[in-house]
């Protein structure tokens, strides 16, 4: 199962995930961002720096609900900077909240870690020339194995202070019993799924939702005092020098001994390392700011020293301390095995190819501006290479590419573009508008529109922020006819105007309309003569046709007459 997750509808090309990831494991594709799993250290940062919220995490609370429901024994085991994060309530409050939720015990991960500082000190008696690097921090072991896999053989082959307690828990309630780990780091849930000592994870992000979930905000009061174990310093285990002082007396300035937090800095150590530059007795190594107190998924806005503080104060709260004894047959041992990564590196002709592909021909094109997440132009044309990156990431290629676009529009468009500010100060004017008012020689940008034609229109755009389109104006000192379209552009203090020349197609319109009248009239007077002779006809021969028939009957009568006779 994945441990990140991206929702590609709400990845909106801002590469941010890129930008903040040190190792630079998130796939490009279709401008859309994925974890790249085989290149993936699980530091969490793509997540919680991602602006919309498109990547998501894992969650087993539904696993653990299930083995609640089962009636299984379902012990949690907490991170020790869990008490440095949860300030509003007691630890009994927590504790009692949590077994009321279902978890049969609740105990410390500080256990575990007084058995890890253990396995540490008999480590650096055994063998004191040897560098260590710590392996409590998943992080820094994945960024080691991954990264630097001639590093491997100095990773302390122990396992982390979560895993020994996972193995403390089924020995104390039986290997049945369902064990859960609680903390900040999102490394876990892979820990989880390599050993099988913790059968769920679950972030204390996660843990503050489900007792939020389930109490409505609001923990219950305690059914019982929390009393928290006699150990040694393993409390310290999740803050920075915390390891060291768990185990032995150090002084911060012993050459000997390094500690550093946050992943930039182990970067920066572990390439010294690598280039023989530094060989400490002993490195103790976080990936997070601070500690496990600075870890991605604490859940809390408090300031990492006031958590590093609260931490300290409660490990020192706790007056009597003793070292525990480590049950028999438990074992710590954990053998590292390095899985480096298999990358393409391309010649140097296939990085200029890429390259050219966004206009960087020389050293000065190459801008180093970082706006595509890598840090420098060739490192981004190596990821495109290697299938990480797409060529269109190139925020200064884009912009220009896109602005040669709308220039090369605008300087060809056959319609008029202007535009100009709320003062009616021209901003950009092409050459069609030019041609059309006969100004090439006279209007330039930075002057006034005022002085060549009439901005009684464009103003009350800019005033009232109406759209206006398809607006007929005339420009009779110009011989103009023009359609318009007047766009404000509030959010720039701008108004956009677009203008075409219709005055042939007006002028072939009127002559157009001029003909049909015309036509009109002459087809109405060719119908009067026409009328007028017709009826002409009508009346001689109407007197005709009469005078015939008087005529005809006269004679019959006559005739008639004449055979009576």
């Amino acid at each position: 199962m994945k441990i990140i997750n991206t929702r590609k509808v709400n990845c909106k090309d801002c590469y941010r995930c890129v930008r903040t990831c040190p190792v630079k494991a998130i796939g490009i594709t279709n401008g859309h961002a994925q974890v790249m799993d085989d290149r993936c250290i699980l530091c969490g940062k793509c997540v919680i720096e991602c602006p919309q919220h498109a990547k998501k995490i894992v969650t087993h609370i539904p696993r653990i609900e299930e083995a609640i429901n089962q009636g299984k024994r379902v012990v949690l085991s907490i991170g020790s900077s869990f008490w440095g994060l949860f300030p509003n309530y007691t630890q009994s409050q927590i504790i009692s909240a949590l077994k009321k939720m279902g978890f049969s015990h609740v105990e410390e991960v500080a256990i575990g870690a007084e058995a890890v500082s253990l396995a540490y000190r008999e480590l650096m008696k055994n063998d004191p020339q040897k560098t260590v690097i710590s392996s409590n921090c998943p992080v820094v072991v994945n960024t080691i194995k991954k990264y630097y896999p001639s590093l491997v053989e100095y990773l302390a082959p122990i396992v982390s202070p979560m895993m020994a307690h996972g193995s403390l828990i089924k020995q104390k309630y039986g290997q049945d019993t369902f064990t859960v780990f609680a903390g900040s780091c999102l490394a876990k849930f892979d820990e989880d799924t390599e050993h099988h000592y913790i059968d769920a994870v679950l972030t204390f992000v996660q843990l503050r939702q489900w007792l939020n979930q389930t109490y409505k905000g609001v923990l219950p009061e305690p059914t019982e005092e929390y009393i928290p174990p006699v150990i040694g310093n393993a409390r310290f285990f999740p803050l920075a020098g915390g390891i060291l002082k768990s185990f032995m007396d150090f002084d911060i300035l012993d050459s000997e001994i390094i500690t550093v937090d946050g992943i930039e800095n182990c970067h920066e150590v572990f390439r010294s390392l690598k280039k023989g530059e530094i060989a400490p007795r002993f490195v103790e190594a976080f990936s997070c700011r601070g500690g496990c107190i600075g870890g991605p998924f604490g859940g809390s806005g408090i300031p990492i020293p006031v958590r590093r503080m609260r931490a300290i104060k409660f490990g020192n709260s706790l007056d009597a301390k003793r070292t525990i004894e480590v049950p028999e047959g438990l074992d710590l041992h954990l053998d590292h095995q390095p899985t480096p990564l298999q990358s393409l590196i391309p010649s140097e002709e296939e990085i200029q190819k890429v390259l050219h592909k966004t206009g960087k021909f020389t050293k000065a094109d190459e801008k180093n501006c970082g706006s595509c997440g890598y840090s420098t132009c060739r490192e981004k044309a190596v990821a495109v290479l290697r299938g990480l990156a797409e060529i269109d990431m190139c925020l200064p290629y884009m912009r220009s590419k896109a602005e040669s676009f709308a220039n090369l529009i605008v300087e060809n468009s056959v319609d008029g573009i202007l535009v100009v500010d709320n003062l009616m100060t021209i901003q950009e004017v092409n050459p069609a508008f030019k041609q059309m008012f006969g100004l090439e020689k006279i209007i330039e940008k930075g002057m006034s529109l005022t002085e060549f034609v009439s901005c009684v229109d464009y103003v009350q755009v800019a005033t009232f922020g109406n759209k206006v389109v398809q607006k007929r104006i005339d420009y009779p000192d110009y011989g103009l006819i023009t359609d318009q379209m007047i766009v404000p552009l509030p959010e720039h203090g701008l108004v956009l105007i677009v203008i075409s020349n219709v005055t042939e197609e007006q002028r072939r319109t009127e002559a157009m309309k001029k003909m049909k009248d015309e036509t009109i009239e002459k087809a109405n007077e060719i119908i009067n003569r026409q009328m007028k002779v017709a009826q002409e006809i009508a009346g001689l021969l109407g007197e005709t046709t009469a005078e015939t028939k008087s005529a005809l009957l006269e004679m019959m009568y006559v005739l008639k007459g004449g055979e009576e006779k």
